[in-house]
């Protein structure tokens, strides 16, 4: 029949260590001889992950095994084992490309079947107390949900109330439009994601060891606007509406050409005299590049890609592919683990996880020209917007394809002098070699 131990969700009905003298083993006596002409193993494909986090792998999870027969005369024969099978797939191509095929329909079914459903068991809150000296072993007075005393932070609910109704009231208390705080430390951040700096330099503080805002009466303005929009039609607390607002405004599409008076008067423009010029994230330099060679994956949402290897325990992450097709979608949706060097854009400051900080640095070195010029993803996606270009343009010449190649990176036309360099460059080097020197341009990575 069959053994199992009537659980889900396990990997093998008995288990040991590698370095075990005793593996596993199973003994099946019959009272009379019995023809046994077909034997059937499965495995738990639901529960075996590649790693620690929910991925699963696409193949056939059989650990090794030997099927043996025991004789008459008391010996034992081995009449099939993991050797044998992977030999005899290894030998017959119609029975690999069946295996195969077998394997990715299984994970494809995993993939795209019907979904799980997850049943819960939510557990009341604990009630609250102040420790005595900080002791857990010494409650005293109970605490009532709530938020801090200092900033009106009385809840109204008691310890009677399910999480739920908890986290409701606190996100009212959070979002009340009689506390000024949130919207304003929103939309300042939210200036300083489109602008670079924030009205409040500090973003992360807002506190008396904060800076004061450079204009008050605009950020006053522009988190009212988020909060409570008086546009026909606005959405509150739409950060989408809100970026639209500033990209749309005449501080943002001012000039970023420096004068001499201006740079006198306020050379870090604080005054919003003029758009001051700053390199753009790490995020944006690599899905750029993607979409000038057409190979960016639009697609939303979903399982995240990865670059680095399979860590077993104790092992260290190494990236291992950071160029491929399976890594072409927006680098939001890179799977990264602390202190990882993705060898390309780490040196762009991208965070590492390691930390929570208000504001990314923004560092120049030596080391980012270097990985724009020579890594393995910009000589491959360089290739691929050249070859993009020719075939756009099939049967042109080098300088309609060079113009291409400047339309597709920098979104302008070259003038005079670029044109002749170029061309020069791409009839002696390659189209991808002028690719690459464009990506590499502070042109491509600055917001000018």
């Amino acid at each position: 029949e069959r053994v199992i131990d009537g659980k889900y969700g396990t990997q093998r009905w008995q288990a040991s260590y590698k370095e075990a003298k005793q593996q596993p083993w199973l003994e099946l006596t019959f009272e009379k001889p019995v023809e046994v002409g077909r034997m059937r193993m499965s495995t738990n494909r639901e529960y075996y992950y590649e790693t620690d986090y929910l991925e699963q792998k696409n193949k056939f999870n059989f650990q090794n095994y030997i099927v043996e027969a025991q004789l008459p005369d008391g010996s034992w024969k081995e009449l099939a084992s993991t050797a044998k099978i992977k030999k005899a797939i290894q030998q017959n191509k119609g029975l690999a490309d069946a295996v195969g095929e077998i394997s990715h329909l299984t994970y494809q079914l995993s993939e795209e079947g019907p979904r799980p459903s997850f049943v819960g068991s939510f557990i009341k809150p604990k009630v609250t107390h102040v420790f005595h000296r900080g002791s857990p072993e010494n409650p005293r007075d109970v605490v009532l949900p709530g938020a801090p005393k200092i900033l009106a932070g009385e809840l109204g609910v008691g310890n009677d109330a399910s999480g739920l109704a908890r986290r409701l009231r606190f996100a009212d208390w959070v979002a009340d439009t009689s506390n000024p705080l949130t919207a304003r430390v929103m939309a300042n951040r939210i200036w300083q994601h489109v602008f670079g700096a924030g009205l409040v330099v500090t973003g992360g503080d807002f506190g008396r060891a904060g800076a004061p805002p450079s204009h008050p009466e605009l950020l006053d303005w522009i988190s009212a606007e988020f909060s409570q929009p008086s546009r026909p039609g606005g959405t509150a607390w739409s950060m989408k509406e809100c970026i639209r607002l500033l990209v749309t405004s005449d501080a943002f599409r001012r000039s970023s050409q420096p004068t001499m008076e201006g740079m006198k008067k306020d050379a870090t423009s604080s005054l919003l005299w003029r758009f001051s010029p700053r390199r753009v994230e790490a995020e944006v330099i690599r899905d750029g590049i993607l979409l000038a060679s057409g190979k960016l994956d639009h697609k939303l949402g979903g399982r995240s890609y990865r670059i680095h290897n399979v860590k077993k325990t104790y092992a260290q992450w190494e990236v291992v592919n950071n160029h491929g097709p399976e890594t072409w979608r927006r680098m939001i949706y890179q799977e990264r683990m602390r202190r990882v060097d993705d060898r390309i854009f780490t040196a762009f400051d991208f965070p590492d996880c390691g930390q929570v900080r208000a504001k990314r640095p923004v560092s120049t070195t030596p080391l980012q020209a270097l990985n724009l010029m020579n890594s393995d993803f910009v000589v491959e996606q360089s290739a691929l917007i050249a070859e993009r270009a020719k075939k756009e343009l099939v049967g042109c010449g080098t300088q309609v394809l060079v113009r291409r190649c400047f339309s597709l990176l920098l979104g302008r036309q070259p003038d005079a002098a670029e044109l002749m360099a170029c061309v020069q460059v791409a009839k002696e080097r390659g189209l991808p070699v002028v690719c690459r020197a464009l990506i590499n341009s502070n042109e491509f990575a600055f917001l000018p």
